[in-house]
């Protein structure tokens, strides 16, 4: 709507500028009409595109109001000359222009030439009028500089709406830390808590109960240990919703070589798996690892959950420019779907991670079963 309105006034102002500059050359300086109606339409089309091509329109500007000096005859000695009364205006209406523009080497070098021009004009003929000089470069002046204010002005207009963008950033940072400070606290002082009192009470089993069997005394040393593992773990993520300046790589971050590990111990729970990992895979950088890793312990987490028992088996398979992960279960009875729709944030998670890596995600259910699978560029 203002651009609108700039466009408007412009169009406005060139009309004005050329009607009384039309006025001014037949009344006062014995120009024909037809002449007076080009010299005014040569010095005011230049405001017209001043705003698109402000050097080009000056030097035109110029060209026109000194053809108009040299043309022109005042009918009485009264009358300004060099410069008409018109040709100061629109010599005023460019400068203005083109300081708003932020041109303001050129308004100075625009006001040097209409100076020196005038007082050689002046002197030269021998009839010109050091008042019409001086007045001119006066106006002149005054224009080109309320130009500059006006640039200085919106200049600082779009410096404070930028601030304003970057202090609306900085208030949603802030939000969104402070959400994870109280994520953190809500993790801290429930889980971690209830996690600790699992570690307890699992390793002080044995010694607490008596005639504790052997295999139920394992059991919860292997409780136990798990418990430890998950709260290390949750350690590491409180520290990083904190964002306390703690050195992320100073926590240990599983790799393929753990996977045996989580192999064993969910058999243990009575799942049995047949892994098969590529020889070649030690090269990988850590966050591969650590993306694979969390794949398969998601994907067996979601067996255990929904078909505990089934049969499973784990690929992790290189090829030239990827990595495939996949973990298959058999089909149960009763077995629930392992969709991240119906499923909690695991799968969600998995597939963010992967799809952060540049890889591809999916599940699906061939012959019955369940079907994670994904792939990782390398």
């Amino acid at each position: 709507m203002t651009s609108r309105f700039g466009r408007i006034g412009l169009w406005v102002t060139t009309a004005l500028l050329f009607f009384l500059g039309s006025l001014d050359l037949v009344q006062h300086y014995h120009v024909e009409p037809t002449a007076a109606f080009l010299l005014s339409a040569a010095r005011a089309v230049p405001v017209l595109f001043c705003r698109t091509r402000p050097i080009e329109m000056w030097v035109v500007e110029l060209s026109a109001v000194l053809v108009t000096a040299t043309v022109t005859v005042p009918v009485s000695p009264g009358e300004p000359w060099p410069w008409a009364v018109s040709s100061t205006m629109t010599l005023a209406a460019v400068g203005y222009l083109v300081a708003t523009l932020g041109g303001k080497y050129t308004s100075i070098v625009m006001l040097t030439v209409v100076t020196g021009l005038g007082l050689l004009l002046t002197i030269w003929p021998g009839r010109g009028d050091w008042l019409s000089a001086v007045v001119t470069t006066i106006v002149l002046a005054v224009a080109v500089g309320v130009g500059d204010v006006v640039y200085a002005r919106r200049r600082i207009a779009v410096a404070l709406a930028e601030e304003k963008q970057v202090s609306a950033a900085e208030r949603q940072l802030r939000s969104v830390v402070e959400e994870r400070a109280r994520i953190a606290r809500e993790l801290h002082d429930v889980v971690a808590h209830h996690m600790s009192m699992i570690t307890v009470q699992a390793e002080t089993a044995r010694y607490r109960l008596d005639d504790l069997p052997e295999a139920v005394a394992t059991e919860f040393s292997e409780i136990a240990r798990l418990a430890r593992s998950s709260l290390s773990e949750l350690r590491g993520l409180l520290s990083a919703l904190r964002d306390d300046g703690a050195d992320p790589n100073r926590t240990p971050q599983p790799t393929l070589g753990e996977l045996p590990a989580l192999v064993a111990r969910i058999e243990t729970a009575g799942t049995p798996v047949t892994m098969t990992v590529a020889p070649d895979t030690e090269d990988l950088p850590q966050v591969l690892q650590l993306a694979v890793f969390r794949i398969v312990q998601e994907g067996l987490s979601n067996v255990v959950r929904h078909a505990s028992g089934a049969r499973t088996w784990v690929d992790v398979v290189r090829t030239k420019e990827t990595l495939k992960v996949e973990v298959t279960n058999e089909q149960v009875m009763g077995g629930g779907p392992l969709s991240d729709k119906e499923g909690g944030h695991g799968l969600v998670g998995v597939r963010e991670r992967v799809v952060a890596l540049g890889g591809r995600f999916e599940v699906d259910q061939p012959g019955g079963g369940w079907r994670l699978r994904a792939e990782l560029p390398l």
